[in-house]
């Protein structure tokens, strides 16, 4: 998908719900995909391999909503998209991970929150780009790659070792990530 939304704070009460806005359907090709993979599912609903197994297209009711649309033309499709179509929750790409030069990055290549010390954002919302599928699969593998960063910050290799070594708070905040943009103030580093 090419379209985007918006996650904004609702004020500065750290307990007060963000307001999210998932912008479907702002970018119009977004829809121009959808209508083209109807045609396609209909097309092939035609086939004989589908015909074979009782297959039949529903036109009885036309999609609650797109009555004053022409029936199966794209703007009817294009409606019943914008009707049917829900959610299955996986919200992507909030904070997303690039470079201190880039105005909408949130966190560097090691998963750190740029200016926020000792915090770090190991989850979807660090993807700058959606992928296509299924998020499970590349979630997976963020937390493995942020697992192993933690551990090697910390030490590593606990598997090997019966003692824990902590590194000072300190040794951490000082390697931590700023954008250009911001300023070190003391009081920001505990």
């Amino acid at each position: 998908p090419k379209s985007r939304g918006t996650v904004k704070l609702r004020s500065s009460n750290p307990y007060d719900k963000p307001i999210f806005n998932a912008g479907y359907f702002t970018h119009p090709e977004d829809i121009k995909v959808l209508v083209e993979g109807v045609k396609i599912a209909l097309a092939m609903a035609q086939t004989k391999a589908f015909t074979r197994l009782g297959s039949k297209f529903w036109d009885e009711i036309p999609m609650p909503g797109c009555e004053d649309t022409n029936l199966w033309s794209d703007e009817y499709w294009t409606c019943m998209s914008r009707q049917y179509t829900t959610t299955i929750y996986h919200h992507a790409g909030i904070a997303k991970m690039g470079p201190p030069t880039d105005p909408q990055s949130v966190v560097n290549h090691q998963l750190k929150v740029y200016g926020v010390p000792r915090l770090r954002v190991i989850d979807a919302s660090i993807m700058p780009t959606i992928v296509s599928g299924n998020t499970n699969a590349p979630v997976i593998m963020i937390a493995e790659k942020g697992a192993d960063m933690i551990k090697a910050d910390w030490g590593g290799g606990y598997e090997d070792s019966r003692v824990r070594r902590r590194r000072r708070s300190s040794d951490q905040v000082g390697s931590w990530p700023c954008k250009l943009n911001m300023t070190r103030r003391s009081d920001y580093w505990m």
